[in-house]
């Protein structure tokens, strides 16, 4: 029960301080009433949508797990691929080891920038930023696993 008393403060907080803001400004929107929360996740979730027909909170959550494990395939072949040519091929080890290394250590956040640079922000950068960390953990894992 003592696990749950942050979150229960944090909630409790919340609810005040909406409730707080609202009784100043019924029109606030920084902090919407916990009723409020509630309509709109009904809303997105099992009401269709005028414009599209979709339920948006399942179509959105759909095309977020597709971009995810699209991400995830492409980062695990190129990872688990490089890793076993490295691990097995001598010539790249020597070659490719190092550089591999030295990229496995730096930060998904550090590179993030670079790659909005490269890929930009449309579909293939969402697939790019996602996969980029898993790439980096399948190539040491796979280097790993072959020495």
């Amino acid at each position: 029960m003592l696990s749950a008393l942050p979150f229960i403060l944090i909630v409790a907080a919340y609810l005040y301080y909406s409730n707080a803001r609202l009784a100043e400004n019924p029109g606030d929107k920084l902090l919407p009433a916990a009723a409020t929360i509630a309509a709109t996740i009904h809303q997105f979730a099992f009401e269709e949508d005028e414009r599209s027909g979709e339920y948006l909170l399942w179509n959105d959550t759909r095309a977020s797990l597709e971009r995810l494990l699209t991400a995830l395939a492409i980062s695990a072949l190129a990872g688990v691929t490089l890793g076993v040519a490295i691990g097995v091929l001598p010539y790249l080890r020597h070659t490719l080891g190092p550089f591999v290394a030295a990229l496995s250590l730096i930060p998904p956040l550090a590179i993030l920038p670079i790659l909005f640079i490269v890929v930009g922000l449309g579909e293939l950068a969402k697939r790019v930023h996602r996969g980029k960390r898993e790439l980096c953990a399948n190539e040491t894992s796979s280097e790993a696993r072959v020495k």
